[in-house]
């Protein structure tokens, strides 16, 4: 799959087609509504963006400014001249970028100005055409991640709960390829739709359960008309731009699917809609268990390294094993709120690496970290 760079890249120098337009944007829906404002447009928007975030991380020189900053910078913008969220601080900010727009051709004096705030929401519609059109496709091949295959066939684990904040289909790409019974919250088909049904999380009937607390490329609001607003999975991903609405079926809301995109927007969304009743299952399930395996995070969320936080002080029988190809990186990298404690959690034995990547970690590596299960615990 595409990594972080191959997204930002791409957001930034656009491959066209023989039409000149981006291929990862033409055939979204948003793209069509925001041809007016124009590729140009957005693209200096963007460049201009990056240029002021370039400039507060240049005492950083380990920070590269990637699609995530720069969603969260146009997502300001676009919040405080909306009105949606009050942000003085940002003024200054906001007269810098609109003198520097105005410097750049095709968005200068002597073209049809466009408002800041409607350049900031097509920004922010750019760059999730760009990442979900680059992330929807099945991945020729899924490394082989024996660890989660040994956990979901551990006769001693009660329940199995993976918390993912990928948008791509990767693991659930290889949890089928594996024979893995799991559920992700979404019922079986009704109409080539898979309807958002968290009850089913607490159905017996699932043993490994899969939340992806920051949304994912095939999730799409829907319209019905008997039900109204609904969230489901088709099993078309193009539906969305060819599906007539016709009675009695749901139908697209939106152009473009649930998922989050930037930085610190992010946690703002964690109270709303389907993310609330995911992050309310992180939370209790962390607070029901005594692990916490993590691979292929950087410690980079600032809401999610509180729930952490908040789990590894509820006790002194925390443990979290972290599987990553370089603790020492990984742990410089963290953000300051988890990386302060990184020593303290290490001398009272409730912090262990796996200088590995979760292809090379295995569960019976995992299983002897964390010690004989009491048997009074759930297992989980």
């Amino acid at each position: 799959m595409p990594s972080t760079k191959d997204i930002t890249d791409q957001v930034l120098s656009p491959g066209l087609d023989n039409t000149g337009q981006p291929v990862h944007w033409q055939a979204s829906e948003s793209a069509a509504r925001d041809r007016e404002i124009g590729l140009d447009r957005i693209l200096g928007f963007l460049h201009c963006l990056k240029q002021e975030v370039d400039r507060y991380y240049a005492g950083h020189p380990e920070h590269y400014t990637d699609y995530e900053d720069l969603y969260y910078a146009a997502s300001q913008i676009h919040d405080s001249e909306r009105g949606e969220y009050d942000n003085p601080a940002i003024l200054p900010f906001i007269e810098r970028i609109q003198t520097e727009l105005r410097a750049l051709p095709n968005i200068g004096p002597g073209e049809t100005e466009i408002p800041l705030q409607a350049l900031a929401a097509a920004a922010t519609r750019y760059i999730r055409d760009i990442v979900w059109q680059m992330l929807i496709g099945k991945p020729e091949s899924v490394d082989p991640m024996a660890s989660i295959k040994g956990a979901c066939e551990d006769p001693q684990l009660q329940r199995i709960d993976l918390f993912s904040l990928n948008h791509d289909m990767v693991l659930e790409r290889y949890m089928e390829s594996q024979g893995i019974a799991f559920t992700e919250g979404f019922d079986a088909p009704r109409q080539g739709i898979r309807y958002w049904n968290p009850d089913l999380f607490k159905s017996p009937d699932f043993h490994v359960r899969l939340f992806k607390l920051h949304g994912s490329v095939n999730w799409f609001r829907l319209h019905d008309d008997h039900y109204g607003e609904l969230i489901g999975i088709p099993a078309n991903w193009k539906y969305q731009k060819n599906l007539n609405a016709r009675p009695g079926t749901a139908h697209p809301a939106e152009g473009a699917p649930l998922f989050l995109a930037g930085t610190f927007n992010k946690m703002l969304q964690y109270i709303n809609d389907i993310y609330a009743d995911l992050h309310y299952q992180f939370r209790y399930t962390l607070r029901e268990s005594r692990h916490l395996f993590v691979c292929g995070y950087s410690f980079g969320d600032k809401g999610i390294n509180t729930r952490i936080i908040e789990w590894m002080h509820q006790g002194d029988d925390k443990l979290m094993i972290v599987a990553h190809p370089d603790p020492e990186d990984m742990k410089l990298k963290a953000r300051p709120g988890i990386a302060r404690y990184w020593e303290s959690w290490q001398e009272q034995g409730k912090v262990c690496f796996l200088p590995k990547g979760i292809e090379e970690v295995s569960w019976e590596e995992i299983r002897q970290r964390c010690g004989p299960t009491p048997a009074s615990a759930d297992g989980t």
